[in-house]
């Protein structure tokens, strides 16, 4: 071991001195045999020169040991099973290179804009497949102290949030010690109401209604809610809440149509230029 990490080292160093490393041989198992340019690929430069080694020496066993066991794996199985893995390699290896070729051939080609019309359209033809499994809400919120001197006026422009209204809350939104203004957004339940401390649903279902505001104290708080829209468990899922995954689907579903093209392309062409023929 002594010997294999002086051996290292004397290769780190050599790998200092010159620019270039010769591609000799640095070790060897039967008849495979490691190479310096392949060990020199694995060392970083950052590392110290007593790191180097250690890295070194660490991949030549680690090379070494796969080898070995690879050799026994071969000599030990019987030719049934070396036929199957032979099988499996060669299945794999068509797989990666064609998997390959079709990203790298959907990359040049593939539009990958999908636009609201289209999301639309299919989110109406397919609403069905976009059912809820849990309740959903979207709403509004503000949480101001309870001596707050606007609150009043703060409570009308939350329950009727015109556009005055919502050019009023932001100029006094300093005064809010929290709030959520934005009742486009869709929550679980939960989410929304554990930003009030109200966060199970003993405490929040009675209020899980649409179109409903209700307030909430404490001891030092008011919280001042109203709750937009609740769409419940097995409803269809709100466009919004579901944007990305439609984009997501249509996006697959063009990459689907088009290496199906690639397939019936391929075919034709190999046909035309009688490359693959059919025989009775």
């Amino acid at each position: 071991m002594r010997a294999l990490y002086l051996f290292c080292s004397l290769f780190i160093l050599s790998c200092q001195l010159e620019n270039t490393v010769s591609d000799k041989v640095v070790a060897r198992v039967g008849d495979q045999y490691l190479y310096a340019s392949t060990l020199e690929k694995h060392l970083r430069e950052n590392l110290s020169f007593a790191d180097s080694a250690i890295v070194a020496q660490n991949f030549i066993n680690t090379w070494a040991k796969e080898q070995l066991l690879l050799d026994k794996a071969v000599f030990n199985l019987n030719a049934t099973k070396q036929n199957e893995l032979e099988q499996l390699i060669q299945q794999y290896r068509s797989d990666l290179y064609i998997s390959t070729y079709q990203e790298e051939w959907l990359k040049a080609r593939l539009d990958t804009l999908i636009t609201d019309d289209q999301m639309v359209a299919y989110y109406e033809e397919n609403k069905q497949n976009f059912k809820l499994h849990q309740d959903l809400m979207r709403g509004r919120f503000i949480k101001i102290p309870l001596a707050n001197f606007n609150r009043t006026s703060i409570q009308q422009s939350l329950r009727r949030f015109n556009f005055e209204d919502r050019a009023y809350l932001d100029s006094i939104s300093l005064q809010f010690d929290a709030a959520i203004l934005n009742d486009s957004i869709w929550y679980r339940p939960q989410a929304f109401f554990a930003q009030l401390a109200r966060p199970t649903p003993e405490l929040y279902s009675r209020y899980l209604k649409s179109n409903r505001f209700f307030e909430i104290e404490d001891s030092l708080d008011l919280y001042l809610v109203f709750v937009a829209e609740v769409k419940r468990r097995n409803e269809v899922a709100p466009l919004a809440y579901v944007h990305a995954t439609l984009e997501q689907v249509l996006l697959n579903k063009r990459k689907l149509d088009m290496i199906r093209q690639l397939d019936r392309d391929v075919l034709d062409e190999a046909i035309k230029q009688q490359v693959f023929e059919l025989y009775d």
